[in-house]
């Protein structure tokens, strides 16, 4: 893409975010008038909506945390076997066979 397309592109998308913002602050009952928040008025909704969102907000960095450190360890194990494959390392250590004349 151009500078110029890439600008345009930028200042398209700085327009929505501020038109976004200027909506929710003039609107502010339209913002909050989803049925599950007005649903979640006595204690024990509230508490159970807070638990879920803990769930959701843990379960994509549990998946991810485990992802990176699966990476990690596989990258050690490569690592660590290429640096055995170039010293000799783990190989057996044969005599030299003396050939007789």
């Amino acid at each position: 893409m151009t500078a110029r397309v890439l600008a345009r592109l930028r200042a398209n998308v700085l327009a929505l975010l501020g038109l976004a913002t200027v909506l929710a602050a003039a609107l502010p009952d339209a913002a909050s008038a989803c049925a599950m928040c007005l649903a979640g008025q006595n204690g024990g909704t509230t508490r159970a909506f807070a638990i879920g969102s803990l769930f959701l907000s843990i379960t994509p960095l549990a998946v991810i945390g485990a992802l990176v450190l699966y990476v990690r360890r596989r990258a050690r194990k490569l690592a660590a076997a290429e640096a055995a494959r170039d010293t000799g390392a783990g190989l057996p250590v044969v005599a030299p066979i003396a050939v007789r004349r």
